[in-house]
């Protein structure tokens, strides 16, 4: 089984924390000798930028991630390959795992759409409008109430986003932003790591009616590993331990209410640190297949939910050449 997966936060911690890709057990969820155990030919790699930095030091933390992105990439040729195009993804094979750097969260833009094309040709191709808290395009899920939705500057940034060839990113908005992204989006956009809220009812996870308005318009839906996203009240006494079984319920609910060519993987490994019983790592991905197989879901859709849909979906959105 190929592996795709639409969100992780490896290189924010290889560049914070010093570590290194290519021990087995070195501390990683998202590392060289299990990719390969696995088969994984690509990974969106988040850049998150924390609450505490904006303006310049946003732009230049989201940078620093990117360096060390492009260090590993510049030092093993041989083991990763920087996807910017959609001839680079076509061009994925075995023992290589191609990287697309994603902006989580639009704060280095420092409201100021020239960085966006400086991005751009760093090799951003995805941007998650918001995390958390509020930036210069909208309030994050994280916000109280009254949210606001999508600024100016955020109608200008998705125009310039779609016209050069990048992803517009759902996850984390609050639904008076992302009713109005889907109002402004001409090419299909995606919510790149997300619970189902039917499931788990909290304002992060996405309900039907938005799975629904992704899908409608083409776009993609990958479903997260965090145990406070699959599991309710995760985390609290007397709750049990969330496990793959859990974030497999969340993919069927998905694949009901998408349909069968808009769902897959965003786990947002090595963005937390509690797992899920069965997919602690990334090594650990044949049970999550061992258990949609269980559930009765034939191998062509798991392998849809694997890597098909989102190779596809950027496929659709990556610059051609």
């Amino acid at each position: 089984m190929r592996y795709a997966d639409a969100h992780a936060d490896t290189f924010f911690r290889i560049a914070l924390e010093e570590l290194d890709p290519f021990q087995r057990d070195g501390g990683l969820h998202v590392n060289v000798p299990r990719t390969r155990e696995v088969g994984q030919l690509l990974q969106v790699c988040s850049v998150f930028t924390p609450a505490r930095y904006s303006g310049k030091p946003a732009e230049d933390f989201a940078r620093c991630i990117i360096a060390t992105l492009d260090a590993w990439s510049e030092k093993r040729p041989d083991v990763f390959l920087r996807v910017r195009t959609a001839t680079d993804l076509a061009g994925l094979g075995e023992n290589t795992l191609g990287l697309i750097p994603w902006l989580e969260g639009a704060s280095p833009l420092r409201g100021d759409l020239a960085l966006l094309d400086e991005f751009f040709a760093l090799g951003v191709r995805g941007i998650g409008l918001v995390h958390n808290h509020a930036n210069e395009v909208a309030d994050g899920c994280g916000v109280a109430e009254p949210r606001r939705g999508l600024s100016e500057f955020g109608h200008e940034l998705i125009a310039r986003m779609e016209a050069l060839g990048m992803a517009v990113d759902c996850a984390h908005l609050p639904q008076p932003a992302f009713d109005d992204v889907m109002a402004a989006v001409t090419r299909p956009p995606c919510i790149s790591h997300v619970g189902a809220r039917a499931l788990v009812n909290i304002v992060r996870n996405a309900d039907d009616a938005m799975l629904r308005a992704v899908a409608e318009r083409g776009g993609f839906v990958g479903i997260d590993f965090y145990p406070g996203h699959v599991l309710s009240r995760a985390f609290e006494p007397g709750v049990r331990e969330a496990t793959v079984a859990d974030v497999a319920d969340h993919l069927l609910h998905a694949l009901k209410v998408c349909g069968a060519d808009h769902v897959g993987l965003g786990g947002d490994f090595d963005g937390f640190n509690d797992a899920c019983q069965g997919l602690r790592h990334v090594g650990e991905l044949p049970n999550l297949e061992r258990e949609l197989a269980s559930r009765g879901l034939p191998e062509p859709a798991i392998d849809k939910i694997f890597s098909t849909n989102l190779l596809r979906y950027l496929g659709e959105i990556l610059p051609p050449q």
